[in-house]
């Protein structure tokens, strides 16, 4: 049996198996080396990605894209999955993965000898088309080149280029995250949560995507060009960028919190925001008209 699991790699747990909760209210991934994730509507990570572009033009769904492979990369280096072959039907549970994270369909299409492929996402097709141009690269063990020949806000059609092999880089971005909190040994049960017949979850059925933190590093670092500024400037001004990008979207997105007192704040971290891997309010106070 351990030698029919080695041949055929690992296997993928559906996201409510993948994910626990912290005593703090972060939600982590234990697939992704216990990475701690955001689980948010999808709707809501395409309205950051697109306030993103308004702020700092169109290239910054490109550099989206890097950060998704990256992230993706970084996922299935850290897996014992075994995919082989261009084709992601024959892939051993990859739908569970990727519907998991939020997206929807990813195939291979032919036309003649030129294979090409279609990705749908719940989110946005600049992150479906990241974390499949990385899962194609970890079935085919060779670098290759990924264009988006055409594509909408939740699909693209991709070209791939096979590079010359020269030894496969795998992407060993950074060490695995291991946190020194202790982790819950229960999974993630939150009510209104569930996953639906696909393998995506869903909250009162608006589609969830699981985005790890992780992965707005990936995007900064990406997309440090696109800032005519010093190191230090950029990344505030891309923090800041950031921030009013994620509070206009949940503003959009009516998911409104209503603080009564400063005592309020636990209440609101354990039930609100906790929900979405935010972390627990223990307090907060007014500094110069600031919320800190």
């Amino acid at each position: 049996m351990k030698f029919l699991r080695r041949l055929l790699g690992a296997t993928v747990p559906n996201p409510l198996e993948r994910l626990r909760a912290t005593e703090t209210g972060s939600i982590i991934d234990t697939f992704r080396s216990n990475s701690p994730i955001w689980l948010v509507r999808s709707d809501t990570m395409a309205s950051i990605a697109n306030e993103m572009s308004e702020k700092l033009g169109p290239d910054v769904l490109r550099t989206l894209r890097y950060a998704a492979r990256d992230d993706w990369a970084m996922m299935l280096n850290e897996s014992n999955i075994t995919w082989k072959g261009a084709d992601p039907s024959l892939w051993r549970d990859f739908d569970r993965l990727w519907k998991g994270d939020g997206h929807l369909h990813a195939s291979m299409i032919t036309d003649g000898e030129v294979a090409r492929y279609v990705v749908e996402s719940t989110s946005l097709a600049a992150l479906a088309s990241g974390s499949f141009s990385a899962a194609l690269e970890h079935a085919l063990q060779n670098n290759i080149r990924v264009g988006v020949e055409s594509q909408n806000e939740g699909a693209a059609f991709l070209s791939v280029e096979m590079l010359e092999r020269s030894g496969f880089d795998s992407h060993p971005l950074v060490q695995r995250n291991t946190p020194d909190e202790k982790i819950s040994e229960n999974r993630l049960e939150i009510d209104e949560i569930e996953a639906d017949s696909d393998g995506g979850l869903m909250l009162f059925n608006t589609p969830l995507s699981i985005v790890p933190f992780r992965l707005f590093t990936f995007w900064k670092r990406s997309s440090s060009h696109l800032l005519p500024l010093d190191s230090g400037e950029a990344s505030n001004k891309w923090s800041e960028y950031l921030s009013d990008s994620v509070a206009k979207a949940f503003i959009d997105s009516d998911e409104m919190i209503m603080i009564e007192d400063e005592g309020s704040w636990a209440d609101v971290g354990k039930n609100q925001l906790s929900r979405w891997g935010l972390g627990i309010l223990d307090s907060a106070s007014i500094l110069e008209n600031t919320l800190i």
